[in-house]
């Protein structure tokens, strides 16, 4: 794929809106490009879609993995650009999705299709899946189930480098428990912001763990709300606070919770922590729930992925170095839970996802594609 037919696919993945729930119109035109292009095209039941090839002798599976929602745009004013609509500027193109990860999907796309009509050993299998950024890793297990990949490629930002591990994600519910009353009389009851406040404060007394590659596992207070809400002239009897927790390798939902409790009932307030539970339907209407408990991972650079990969970026002239994403991804599923070898390589960097005038450098995205060409022929052991 040329960079002119490459910079056009990312136009079209960029103009068709794909916020989590909505990523039908984005399926549809995936499945006329793969067909288009050359690829055995596979409907997946929670709505996602993937593009395969296979090789003319055995050999191993490699999967290379794309989310394809986006977070959505709540006030278009505020961007300099129009977020749906693939924009030059200087070296950078602008859109939703540009950097997490439409970028990285229209990359992957282009790099597995330099094998279409060639010689080659195994299957490489292009995953386009939905609704990632509310349940990370959750639509990829009836992927792995599927195609049974011996290595995982995730094409999420990585500046460059080869990332070999990155940290999970949990979201934390705690609820704090008061007695209502009329709050004209608040001496009666027992407000539970109050508590909450209390709670909040001890947690910052938590130890933090933390992983010599994958940094701290760092606990972030996202949300809080009363209840009665709105509590007109209420003192509330709950409070429920939401804090986002990343997590390291080995850790359970059981081992992060007990320290947060043990703490809470130590000091005699009255809170509780739990793990937040998620649902929701894909477009399609294939039901989702599961608890929001998205696993950590991490290879070692000697570990036969990592070397393998390497070797195939070495081969293109495009070795940076190891890495690690500090944000979560589908890699939770296939390494976190699935214990499937993998690695990741995209274009942009982690902290242009998900913000006001998102890009990445249009450069990226032609080395991108190239790396990713390499490293399919370093995973199965055939270049082309």
């Amino acid at each position: 794929m040329k960079n002119n037919e490459l910079y056009s696919l990312l136009a079209s993945l960029v103009s068709t809106d794909s916020v989590s729930g909505n990523e039908k119109g984005i399926v549809d035109f995936l499945d006329d490009k793969f067909t288009s292009l050359g690829f055995a095209v596979h409907r997946m039941e929670s709505g996602s879609i993937c593009g395969v090839l296979d090789g003319d002798r055995p050999g191993k599976t490699v999967l290379l993995d794309a989310h394809i929602d986006t977070v959505g745009v709540p006030d278009v004013s505020k961007w300099t650009y129009d977020p749906f609509s693939l924009t030059r500027d200087g070296k950078r193109i602008y859109g939703r999705g540009t950097s997490d990860m439409k970028g990285g999907l229209a990359a992957i796309i282009g790099g597995a299709s330099e094998f279409v009509n060639k010689s080659f050993p195994g299957r490489i299998i292009v995953s386009c899946i939905v609704e990632e950024e509310r349940f990370e890793g959750i639509c990829s297990r009836e992927v792995s189930k599927r195609f049974k990949p011996d290595y995982v490629v995730i094409g999420e930002s990585t500046g460059g480098k080869l990332n070999i591990g990155q940290r999970g994600r949990c979201e934390i519910l705690l609820e704090a428990e008061g007695r209502s009353c009329h709050s004209s009389n608040p001496e009666e009851g027992i407000n539970a912001i109050r508590v909450m406040m209390d709670a909040i404060e001890a947690l910052d007394d938590l130890d933090v763990v933390e992983d010599e590659m994958l940094g701290k596992g760092i606990m972030a207070l996202t949300d809080i709300i009363s209840s009665p809400y709105p509590g007109a002239s209420v003192i509330p009897e709950k409070c429920y606070a939401t804090f986002d927790r990343r997590t390291i390798v080995g850790e359970t939902g059981e081992s992060v919770l007990s320290p947060i409790n043990s703490l809470l009932e130590k000091r005699g307030i009255k809170a509780k922590a739990k793990i937040a539970y998620g649902v929701t339907d894909t477009y399609t209407g294939h039901h989702l729930e599961a608890p929001r408990f998205f696993p950590a991972w991490k290879m070692r650079d000697q570990d036969e992925v990592s070397i393998k990969a390497r070797k195939g970026l070495e081969s293109v002239g495009l070795w940076e170095g190891f890495s690690h994403y500090s944000f979560c991804t589908n890699g939770s599923h296939y390494m976190g839970e699935a214990g499937i070898p993998t690695v990741g390589y995209g274009p942009g960097r982690e902290k242009l996802a998900h913000i006001v005038d998102e890009y990445i450098e249009e450069e990226e995205l032609y080395r991108t594609k190239r790396g990713i060409e390499g490293i399919i022929g370093g995973l199965l052991g055939s270049t082309l």
